[in-house]
């Protein structure tokens, strides 16, 4: 097909992302690149300006059963989570709104009641925005955060033995998903665990912060695109294979795999949304890295490690398993 005939569902988010990588030009002394999960400018004293923007737009995004003020949360989390899983102390935030204007103002002022408190509760303030009409509610959401140079955590940077390892298990948004979207239904306390994590996903707000203070990490990325799919770019991004030896499944996840006839591995690893950190870690770090979660009130589950090669493959019992480049694409849903 003719570059000109393609839609941007034909290209994809992360082809496109490529596709215009000429037109982006890197700040002098940055830590990021174009394509992280955050920017970041570099300012005086050695201290740099870690900046996300994100958007939730209802015709994707708004969940079956999600209230305004869940709505305004969720767009919250999607910016302050890339801020601290860059490392940075989030200190202020934006929205820009835009609203169908037969919509509610109650409502309204539920989505920014939602983004302004989680943005509080995570220690950057609302400081204000922005609002315009659409045919569709759009959120749009900007952080502002800090870090010193070398506490700035890329998503490439792994070396090969470091371990790799999650905050958490995984499994349960795709459960939601399948609730939510499918019309399935599932057993509680899964039914309730998975709807929690799709409707108000909690974030781990100052592990990855702590750990770059004491060198305990190496390369970090947030999972809101699918496991797969961060775990195979963070391998690209250092050049290495990711073996992983032990999938972090969320309990009562297989049972609902079995029961509903769906694989395991999609629904741990192209779900999404579930906001976990996916992190690299020096071997020889490790035991104060547990150390450095445990009082962080985070999890720390090591899954694999870092190896020469390329790729992510899963070492199943009934043999290697290649984990691919697939979960969610903004323009494609589920790929």
């Amino acid at each position: 097909m003719e570059a000109w005939l393609l839609t941007i569902r034909d290209v994809g988010e992360r082809d496109f992302i490529a596709s215009i990588a000429s037109m982006v030009k890197q700040v002098k002394g940055a830590r990021l690149e174009f394509d992280d999960d955050a920017s970041d400018i570099p300012l005086a004293g050695g201290t740099h300006m870690v900046v996300k923007v994100d958007t939730f737009n209802s015709g994707s995004d708004w969940l079956p059963g999600m209230t305004e003020a869940q709505a305004g949360r969720k767009t919250a989390v999607l910016v302050i989570s890339d801020l601290v899983t860059k490392g940075a102390t989030p200190i202020a935030s934006m929205l820009s709104l835009c609203v169908p204007p037969d919509r509610d103002a109650a409502g309204v002022q539920d989505m920014i009641r939602g983004f302004s408190q989680y943005c509080v509760q995570s220690g950057a303030s609302f400081v204000g925005g922005d609002m315009g009409l659409s045919c569709e509610t759009v959120l749009t959401g900007v952080g502002l955060g800090t870090a010193p140079s070398n506490g700035i955590v890329p998503r490439g940077g792994t070396k090969k033995g470091d371990i790799i390892a999650v905050t958490g298990l995984f499994g349960l948004t795709s459960v939601a998903f399948r609730i939510l979207l499918d019309g399935l239904d599932a057993p509680n306390p899964l039914k309730a665990m998975a709807l929690a994590a799709a409707y108000k996903p909690e974030l781990d707000l100052t592990l990855v912060r702590m750990l770059a203070k004491e060198g305990a990490i190496t390369a970090s990325m947030d999972s809101s695109d699918g496991l797969g799919i961060t775990l195979n770019t963070m391998a690209a991004h250092s050049q290495l294979s990711f073996d992983i030896e032990q999938l972090p499944v969320a309990q009562g996840v297989s049972e609902f795999a079995e029961a509903n006839n769906i694989g395991l591995l999609d629904l741990i690893m192209r779900g999404g949304e579930e906001f976990r950190i996916v992190l690299s870690l020096p071997i020889d770090k490790w035991d104060k890295a547990v150390s450095i979660a445990r009082r962080a009130r985070a999890e720390l589950i090591p899954i694999g490690h870092a190896q020469d090669g390329s790729g992510v493959t899963w070492k199943s019992p009934k043999g290697p398993i290649t984990i691919p480049m697939k979960g969610y694409d903004d323009f494609r849903e589920w790929s």
